[in-house]
């Protein structure tokens, strides 16, 4: 029967390997395939403080940040609004949600953003009124010309009406020039703040959908990036900066899983003589996690130098080499539970969260936010390394937190498993007999 059986392992072996990697080929690229922006918080503060006008007190800035929000809100019905407009006072509220990373953006009209667009409107008025006397002027005097060269008739209108359309051009011409420089001494800009360190992704979408919406009102738009950090890279695509992230994200969680299981395979024993020698195996196991894994942020220092981004900081090595250490904690208590069931475990992890590292919670399917977000390593690894490449925090820093309760949940696993019933060992089972 084992005969029988060991000859069509061959064949069923390759079909489950083939069945197995589609099914983690799926799980990783089944968010970015499905990627969709819902609900992404953008703050919006009004520093104006209005006009007075021949029909009353009027306020562009409120009256934009009442349509914004209406607009998100009417907008329930449909499905999900792809960005929730959070209305806030002052700009000392502004400045502590984003030191608390609750928002990716904002946008912040500034309060004289009404009166410059008055007198904006109120020049183009009075442009128009001044052209309109010129091109008169001109007119006149050109029916006067006319006149004087004995034009009558069809050939005085031509004479006239070549001399408007002479003056009219030049007009247009110095018009469209005194429109620009007058723009930038008078006319309404609204600022747009972006959160580079929260989601270079998210960024970068921002960057080119707001302000095309914004200049739909007559606004002028400036742009100002927070956190924009000192990665390198060789390419001229912006994504490749992002995607810089994930060299670090991915490397370090797979390098840590896989070296967990040479150290669980190196350290096993299937019978222990006490708990004692149990309890110093799983100390073998845990020093060597320990130098194994600085070994392990060097090797993610080593891959984002080679692809041009520079060598890493000393803080980004101390929260790789902290990450990694979690990670094997974990891994290694899992599989001195079982083996198989740790790789098992840590292969499921990989495909589920490949892209919770760099995607942001906005970006990801609904069954990815509601079940996987909040507890895959990738999430807080990636937390930590934006924190450090961008706001240039240290290495213990927002993602640090989680990663020491992945560890705690590790040592803690470590202990079940050093309560597990010893076994005894073959060779004295046999002189027993």
């Amino acid at each position: 029967m084992r005969t029988h059986m060991q000859r069509y392992t061959k064949y069923v072996t390759p079909l489950a390997v083939i069945a197995l990697v589609s099914c983690l080929m799926a799980l990783m690229f089944y968010p970015v395939m499905n990627a969709n922006m819902k609900e992404l918080p953008v703050a919006i503060l009004s520093l104006d403080e209005g006009a007075k006008t021949a029909q009353g007190d009027m306020n562009v800035g409120d009256v934009m940040v009442d349509k914004l929000t209406e607009s998100a809100k009417s907008s329930d019905s449909d499905g999900p609004a792809a960005i929730e407009w959070t209305k806030v006072s002052t700009q000392k509220e502004l400045d502590e949600g984003f030191d608390n990373r609750d928002y990716y953006a904002a946008i912040v009209v500034p309060e004289d953003f009404t009166a410059k667009q008055m007198a904006a409107k109120q020049a183009a008025v009075k442009q128009n009124v001044e052209s309109a006397t010129a091109l008169a002027q001109v007119m006149t005097q050109a029916q006067t010309q006319a006149a004087q060269q004995g034009l009558t008739g069809e050939a005085a209108q031509q004479f006239v009406q070549a001399a408007l359309q002479k003056a009219a051009a030049e007009q247009a011409q110095s018009t469209g020039a005194s429109t620009s420089s007058a723009a930038d001494d008078t006319g309404a800009t609204v600022k747009l703040v972006i959160d580079n360190a929260k989601s270079p992704l998210i960024a970068n979408l921002l960057k080119q959908s707001v302000p095309a919406m914004l200049e739909k009102t007559g606004a002028t738009v400036k742009v100002t990036v927070l956190n924009e950090g000192d990665v390198t890279t060789n390419s001229s695509l912006p994504t490749a900066a992002m995607m810089g992230q994930n060299v670090l994200i991915m490397p370090v969680y797979m390098m840590s899983m896989l070296v967990s299981f040479l150290v669980a395979g190196a350290f096993a024993r299937k019978n222990y003589d006490d708990r004692t020698q149990r309890w110093a195996t799983f100390g073998g196991q845990l020093a060597a996690a320990a130098v194994w894994a600085f070994c392990v942020a060097l090797g993610a220092d080593c891959i984002f130098a080679m692809l041009g981004s520079g060598w890493l900081s000393g803080s980004m090595l101390g929260f790789l080499w902290f990450a990694s250490f979690a990670l094997m904690t974990l891994f290694l208590g899992l599989m001195n539970v079982h083996k198989v069931f740790g790789l098992a475990c840590g292969v499921l992890g990989l495909g589920l969260g490949m892209t919770s590292g760099l995607f942001p919670y906005e970006l990801l399917p609904e069954f990815w936010q509601n079940w996987v977000y909040g507890w895959v390593p990738q999430h807080f690894i990636g937390d930590g390394v934006r924190a450090v490449l961008y706001r240039g925090d240290g290495w213990w820093n927002v993602g640090s937190g989680p990663l020491l309760i992945i560890l705690c949940v590790g040592l803690v696993i470590f202990v079940c498993a050093g309560l597990l019933p010893l076994g005894r060992h073959r060779a004295s089972e046999v002189s027993d007999e």
